[in-house]
């Protein structure tokens, strides 16, 4: 079962929320960060300035140097949401990183990066990181310490970095560089690199399950490109019945996972036009079309992936969705 979400912060926020437990620890209030920052909670999708307000907001508060460092250490999957489930069960880790890649609005990046190979070497380089000015430590910090913890959980085992160049002089806190990323550290560079052994992109991926993959990668296009995208509540929801496919998801369970009372969670998707149970119904519909399309699963098998343990009621509630048998939408697609 996914890990409950904070009524704070939403899992499409960057994985931001880290940054104000790290700052917790500290014993710094987030309400008054978020504050600084001009932001009432991380509900939403953050813009480019939002982004940075609330990386500036954390910088300015912190006490200790090593804050951007240690939040990106806390990253775990679940926090990038949708997004982080795609990247995690992308048949491969090149699947997964092509993934990212194109989607780096998801991952928080707050530069432009692009990537080429040299050999053996997979480069990625952030461009104009003079653009943010003294703000640049303190980000580029955070943000690579995030994604080097996000890949290394996605892969099970240590993200292979052979080299990390930053464009700005050692800070007092460069020691710490090297046991964070696990590879050589160059200051003052006339780039800002990160290199990696390439042959990583042909590992599989620990989690690899290529029909959830294929509905996270969706629901992620579906964010960034539809002005009808899902509202952050949505995509939490959507998120938790992913993580929860195989058993009976309850709206219970659901509101504590995404930080309402039932009662709260019930009002607000009325409010947005839709109700619990038709998102439930669009997670499920769509993982089960997938099975159907793309697996010789039987029906009860599928109807057990899905959260039914009665195929006669999965039955029935194919039809619902799709009007059709799951045989017949099996035999036309």
């Amino acid at each position: 079962m996914m890990p409950a979400a904070s009524p704070i912060h939403d899992t499409a926020a960057y994985g931001l929320y880290v940054l104000l437990e790290e700052l917790a620890a500290q014993g710094v209030d987030g309400t008054s960060v978020l504050r600084s920052a001009g932001l009432r909670t991380l509900k939403g999708q953050l813009t480019q300035p939002q982004r940075l307000a609330l990386l500036k907001a954390a910088s300015d508060a912190s006490h200790d140097p090593l804050t951007a460092l240690n939040a990106g250490q806390r990253q775990r999957v679940h926090h990038f949401g949708v997004y982080g489930f795609a990247l995690a069960t992308s048949p491969t880790f090149g699947d997964a990183f092509t993934f990212g890649r194109q989607n780096l609005e998801l991952a928080g990046a707050v530069l432009r990066i692009t990537y080429r190979r040299e050999g053996t070497t997979g480069i990625l380089r952030s461009h104009n990181p003079g653009a943010l000015g003294t703000l640049l430590p303190f980000a580029a910090e955070f943000w690579r310490s995030s994604m080097v913890t996000l890949l290394s959980e996605i892969l099970e085992q240590p993200f292979p970095s052979t080299l990390m160049r930053f464009p700005y002089p050692r800070p007092r806190q460069a020691d710490a560089y090297a046991s964070v990323f696990n590879c050589p550290i160059e200051f003052s560079a006339e780039q800002m690199e990160w290199h990696f052994d390439a042959s990583v992109l042909e590992r599989p991926c620990p989690s690899a399950n290529s029909l959830t993959a294929n509905i996270c990668q969706d629901f992620c296009e579906a964010m960034i490109a539809s002005e009808d995208a899902p509202t952050p509540l949505q995509r939490e929801l959507r998120s938790f019945v992913l993580g929860n496919a195989g058993r009976r998801t309850t709206a219970d369970e659901a509101a504590q996972a995404v930080g309402f009372s039932k009662r709260t969670m019930f009002r607000r998707l009325a409010d947005e036009g839709t109700s619990f149970q038709e998102v439930l119904d669009q997670t499920r519909a769509s993982l089960a079309c997938e099975y159907l399309e793309n697996t010789r699963l039987p029906t009860s098998e599928i109807a057990d992936r899905c959260g039914y343990g009665d195929e006669a009621n999965f039955r029935k509630a194919f039809r619902r969705w799709r009007e059709v048998s799951p045989s017949a939408w099996r035999a036309r697609h």
